[in-house]
């Protein structure tokens, strides 16, 4: 069997799971054994972040660690085994340089926007194949390397609990997941909307949190709840939340996303409410699976026709979970990808 070597950000990390590890098995059943070097996932702060220089001293030591660990990884790879970065790797390029497999790079995110983008034109230079999850990134990206490919964030469906009972006991319960960071950058700029349509008695409705970290806001936040994010609540999403929203700021950044938690929330069975941004607009068919909402008008109606119409919720939900299984799941980009590695270490 042969082998790919992939490194990513952290077990739990979106895009290592979503991305990458969800190919395990597809890969095997083709003939590729899938490898995964784990980063750990507190290099991803950087040193300017950590306010104490204990704490800046302690990610340098293990970043130099984790080099090592790499370093010792590819010298023991044999030569023309695929390697896989995803997103971007938080050490030094040195052990990269030091072999000469075929690189694949898998970037979700405007990363060229970030403090590491001069390492990722590097390494999307040295790539054989860049894997780009949206056209917006692969717009940027096509400027440094003429080897980008779009394969869009996929869902393991055969991992998914589905809904089948719609009924609500009370309240709505509208269902935000993401990361702690992502909090900051999408959900409290939105709170402001939420908390409008709240006032209106007649819009009445819950907003669950899900995240890797509690929010200190949400303790002033009456109408709002917190779950701690487990790889099984996200399984099982469809026990906690009604519907599935995606609010986001029309910046560059946000713009790139790439809608992974639409993906979630629609793999189990649940209707969404979105902001038109982005693959927000491919993900979504307004009014099919879910609604686009961009206006507080807009955001009202979609609550108010989801809250008051069981059969609707249903309606758009089983709609929703056919679309991913038809465009989103793993099984229909595994050929992609197998073509890719077979192309990159196909022998000249």
């Amino acid at each position: 069997m042969k082998e790919i070597l992939a490194f990513t950000a952290g077990v739990d990390h979106p895009s290592s799971r979503l991305r990458i590890a969800a190919y395990a098995e597809t890969f095997r059943k083709h003939g590729w054994r899938l490898r995964i070097f784990y980063f750990d996932p507190g290099l991803g702060k950087t040193e300017a972040r950590l306010r104490s220089r204990w704490g800046r001293l302690k990610v340098r030591a293990r970043r130099i660690c984790q080099t090592a660990r790499m370093f010792a990884a590819l010298y023991r790879l044999p030569a023309g085994t695929p390697i896989i970065i995803s997103r971007e790797i938080p050490v030094s390029y040195w052990p990269l340089s030091r072999v000469q497999n075929p690189l694949i790079m898998d970037i979700d995110d405007a990363l060229y926007l970030g403090p590491g983008r001069n390492k990722l034109e590097r390494l999307c230079k040295r790539a054989a194949a860049v894997i780009c999850g949206n056209h917006t990134i692969a717009g940027h990206l096509s400027a440094i390397s003429d080897h980008c490919l779009i394969i869009p964030t996929v869902v393991d469906t055969n991992l998914c609990s589905v809904r089948t009972d719609y009924a609500t006991t009370n309240s709505l319960r509208i269902g935000w997941m993401g990361s702690s960071m992502s909090i900051e950058e999408t959900l409290m700029p939105f709170l402001k909307q939420l908390g409008e349509l709240q006032s209106r008695r007649e819009r009445s409705f819950e907003l669950v949190v899900i995240s890797d970290e509690y929010a200190e806001f949400l303790h002033d936040i009456k109408w709002a709840s917190f779950i701690k994010w487990t790889p099984l609540v996200e399984r099982s999403i469809e026990k906690y939340i009604d519907v599935g929203i995606m609010p986001l700021q029309d910046d560059p950044f946000q713009r790139s996303k790439c809608g992974a938690k639409l993906l979630q929330y629609m793999a189990c069975g649940l209707p969404v409410i979105a902001i038109p941004l982005g693959v927000n607009r491919d993900i979504v068919i307004d009014g099919v699976t879910g609604f686009l909402a961009s206006t507080t008008e807009e955001w009202a109606y979609a609550i108010d026709r989801l809250k008051d119409h069981e059969a609707l919720r249903q309606t758009l939900g089983t709609a929703a979970r056919k679309h991913v299984l038809e465009h989103y799941s793993v099984s229909v980009w595994t050929e992609k990808w197998i073509s890719i590695l077979d192309e990159v270490t196909r022998e000249p």
